[in-house]
């Protein structure tokens, strides 16, 4: 994991599963957005988007992790980077796996997109966090 794209998708993966409010606010760019329903991309709920702070996405995830994620935690698999300049496009395989059994092999991996951007300093932040990836298809 030296790609540092990819060390922080891990460090903010790793925070979701701690339920770690500052550690995920690391990982994020003061104006995120996350899509934390498969609706929210429709128009309905575009204005409210626009105006989407690193705030509200640490509290769509934490609220994600307690409702869907009670009895399992994210993991990572492939990934694939896209980078040009300082914006990066990542496709990457996340997996619940049950904490009653960390070692079972996991379940049908789902398709998360992530858009990075570097900033002023160096370093990466997510400046969008889409877990639903490609199936948001399935609900335009």
């Amino acid at each position: 994991m030296n790609n540092p794209i990819s060390h922080v998708l891990q460090q903010l993966h790793d925070a979701v599963n701690r339920g770690d409010q500052d550690a995920l606010s690391q990982c994020y760019a003061s104006d995120a957005t996350v899509v934390a329903t498969p609706m929210s991309s429709s128009t309905q709920n575009q204005a409210a988007e626009e105006h989407a702070t690193q705030r509200d996405c640490v509290d769509a995830l934490l609220k994600f992790q307690k409702k869907f994620m009670p009895d399992h935690f994210v993991t990572t698999g492939d990934e694939r980077v896209i980078q040009a300049g300082d914006v990066a496009l990542v496709v990457a395989k996340l997996y619940l796996v049950p904490k009653t059994t960390p070692n079972a092999l996991p379940c049908e991996g789902k398709r998360a997109v992530y858009v990075l951007q570097r900033d002023a300093s160096g370093e990466w932040r997510c400046v969008i966090d889409n877990f639903f990836g490609t199936d948001l298809l399935d609900f335009a």
